[in-house]
Protein backbone atom coordinates (compact mmCIF):
# COMPACT_ATOMS: atom_id res chain seq x y z
CA UNK A 1 0.00 0.00 0.00
CA UNK A 2 1.76 3.07 -1.26
CA UNK A 3 1.85 6.06 1.35
CA UNK A 4 0.92 9.49 0.34
CA UNK A 5 2.54 12.79 2.28
CA UNK A 6 0.95 15.78 2.06
CA UNK A 7 1.71 19.07 4.61
CA UNK A 8 3.78 17.04 6.53
CA UNK A 9 0.59 14.37 6.92
CA UNK A 10 0.85 10.59 5.27
CA UNK A 11 -2.03 8.65 4.08
CA UNK A 12 -2.55 5.34 3.45
CA UNK A 13 -5.36 5.20 1.11
CA UNK A 14 -5.87 8.55 -0.90
CA UNK A 15 -8.56 9.41 -4.09
CA UNK A 16 -7.54 11.96 -7.04
CA UNK A 17 -6.38 14.39 -4.13
CA UNK A 18 -10.00 14.60 -3.06
CA UNK A 19 -10.28 12.46 0.24
CA UNK A 20 -7.45 10.37 2.27
CA UNK A 21 -7.64 8.43 5.30
CA UNK A 22 -5.14 6.49 7.46
CA UNK A 23 -5.97 4.44 10.61
CA UNK A 24 -3.36 6.91 13.01
CA UNK A 25 -4.74 10.05 11.60
CA UNK A 26 -8.42 10.97 13.28
CA UNK A 27 -9.14 7.84 14.39
CA UNK A 28 -8.94 6.12 10.41
CA UNK A 29 -11.78 8.84 9.56
CA UNK A 30 -12.13 9.69 5.33
CA UNK A 31 -10.54 12.98 5.63
CA UNK A 32 -10.95 15.93 2.80
CA UNK A 33 -7.59 15.64 1.07
CA UNK A 34 -4.69 17.68 2.51
CA UNK A 35 -6.23 18.06 6.07
CA UNK A 36 -7.81 16.42 9.02
CA UNK A 37 -11.32 18.07 8.64
CA UNK A 38 -13.09 14.14 8.40
CA UNK A 39 -15.80 14.44 5.35
CA UNK A 40 -18.63 13.40 7.93
CA UNK A 41 -18.41 16.78 9.14
CA UNK A 42 -19.79 18.11 6.04
CA UNK A 43 -22.40 15.64 6.03
CA UNK A 44 -23.40 16.44 9.49
CA UNK A 45 -23.20 20.17 9.29
CA UNK A 46 -25.71 19.79 5.55
CA UNK A 47 -28.11 17.60 7.74
CA UNK A 48 -28.04 20.75 10.18
CA UNK A 49 -29.04 22.86 7.85
CA UNK A 50 -25.85 24.41 7.14
CA UNK A 51 -25.24 25.64 2.93
CA UNK A 52 -22.23 24.07 1.48
CA UNK A 53 -20.75 27.65 0.97
CA UNK A 54 -21.16 28.34 4.96
CA UNK A 55 -19.31 25.29 5.95
CA UNK A 56 -16.80 25.87 3.17
CA UNK A 57 -16.06 29.29 4.68
CA UNK A 58 -16.02 27.80 7.79
CA UNK A 59 -13.46 25.05 7.73
CA UNK A 60 -11.42 26.82 4.61
CA UNK A 61 -12.07 24.63 2.35
CA UNK A 62 -12.08 24.76 -1.05
CA UNK A 63 -16.09 24.51 -2.57
CA UNK A 64 -15.23 22.65 -5.46
CA UNK A 65 -13.40 19.94 -3.76
CA UNK A 66 -16.11 19.87 -1.12
CA UNK A 67 -18.72 19.37 -4.59
CA UNK A 68 -16.52 16.72 -5.68
CA UNK A 69 -16.65 15.10 -2.48
CA UNK A 70 -20.18 15.17 -2.72
CA UNK A 71 -20.36 13.80 -5.87
CA UNK A 72 -18.04 11.01 -5.09
CA UNK A 73 -20.81 10.02 -2.04
CA UNK A 74 -22.84 8.68 -4.44
CA UNK A 75 -19.97 6.12 -5.20
CA UNK A 76 -19.17 4.98 -1.93
CA UNK A 77 -15.80 6.00 -0.26
CA UNK A 78 -14.53 3.00 0.44
CA UNK A 79 -14.95 1.15 -2.94
CA UNK A 80 -13.16 3.81 -4.34
CA UNK A 81 -10.06 4.24 -1.86
CA UNK A 82 -10.10 0.45 -1.85
CA UNK A 83 -9.34 0.62 -6.00
CA UNK A 84 -6.56 3.57 -5.68
CA UNK A 85 -4.61 1.28 -2.87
Amino acid sequence: MDTVHNRGMKASRTYKDLIWQDPDRVSGAICFFGTRLPVQHMFDHLESGYRLEEFCEAFDLNLQQAKAVLDLAAEGFDRLLSEAA
